[in-house]
């Protein structure tokens, strides 16, 4: 197995940076994996590695698995993977709607939906709480900065690339991240994406787009939607799975697709809350945190056991011929 790792591109948390699966070179066949951030543009595709023509031609030449983690999003800023996807063996993607509707639209069975794989090399020791409630992410849309504002009452760190005076911990590094979580008793999750109109009318030049279900709340025409709607798309996040590494309470935001109960169980492994009681649940749970400890303890195991690196080559591509 040739792994190619990513391109420094991308804000400096980006756990795509840290999967290393060059690890497991030798443990696979003769196939090549390309750990992320293909796609979007030309510029971010093949030409973006440097390779030489003679290079390319032999990559080309093999089997190629991408790992995908920006599916769905990457149709909202006019990226077409039919542009593509003819140069991959397999496609595993964070998003099991878009593959779905990629195998369909492009008569094969080569997109895969999978969890987003954490490198184990990366766990954080356990360390005393510091902290009440964390945020990781960007600052993109007004439901986020609602939740980050309802989160500031408490004793709290937002880590983040966005220019903002609710910022704790701005631009830190990956394993910096990582360690704040872990501090932090609770960690605000959401597995959703905010669509702006610039991002639905990319997504309405493909014809077939309403048989995606990720996209089955955008409107059909712009006179059926009101410029001030919200309109969601679902994008599993990789803090879901730092969250339980880190040993932090998972807290997510209830939403019409819950990808996260494909990989945890509410109420055993994280639990939810609803739109406008953030802050009652974040009270209850530090009032009663003792009862939570179990759940963290849970997710945290399950976790270990199967969304690792090592637990994703070992199912995934240990045996791929």
């Amino acid at each position: 197995m040739k792994v190619i790792p990513r391109t420094d591109k991308g804000y400096t948390q980006d756990p795509t940076h840290y999967l290393n699966f060059r690890r497991f070179n030798k443990q696979a066949g003769n196939f090549v994996l390309l750990e992320a951030g293909f796609g979007f543009s030309k510029k971010m595709r093949w030409g973006q590695y440097g390779f030489s023509r003679k290079q390319l031609n032999n990559i080309l030449s093999k089997k190629i698995i991408r790992l995908d983690f920006e599916e769905p999003n990457k149709f909202f800023v006019g990226d077409n993977p039919d542009e593509y996807d003819g140069d991959f063996y397999k496609i595993f993607t964070i998003c099991p709607y878009t593959a779905d509707w990629l195998n369909k639209r492009q008569g094969n069975k080569k997109h895969i939906p999978i969890y987003f794989p954490f490198n184990e090399q990366y766990i954080p020791k356990e360390t005393p709480k510091k902290y009440d409630i964390i945020y990781t992410g960007h600052i993109l849309s007004k439901p986020i900065l609602k939740d980050i504002k309802t989160i500031s009452k408490f004793n709290h760190r937002v880590v983040s690339n966005s220019d903002h005076p609710l910022v704790t911990n701005k631009s830190t590094s990956y394993q910096e991240k990582l360690l704040l979580i872990s501090q932090s008793r609770i960690t605000l999750v959401h597995n959703l994406l905010y669509l702006n109109p610039r991002h639905i009318y990319n997504v309405w030049k493909f014809p077939d787009w309403q048989e995606n279900k990720a996209f089955r709340f955008i409107p059909k025409w712009y006179r059926s939607w009101r410029l001030t709607d919200y309109v969601i798309a679902p994008q599993l996040k990789s803090r879901l799975f730092e969250a339980a590494f880190s040993k932090s309470l998972i807290l997510c935001k209830r939403d019409p697709f819950n990808l996260v109960e494909r990989y945890f169980k509410e109420n055993q492994e994280f639990v939810y809350f609803e739109e406008g009681k953030l802050e009652e649940k974040i009270k209850n749970i530090l009032e009663n945190f003792r009862i939570y400890e179990k759940i963290i303890d849970q997710a945290f195991k399950k976790a270990v056991k199967n969304y690792t690196t090592k637990e994703f080559f070992l199912r995934y591509l240990k045996d791929l011929v």
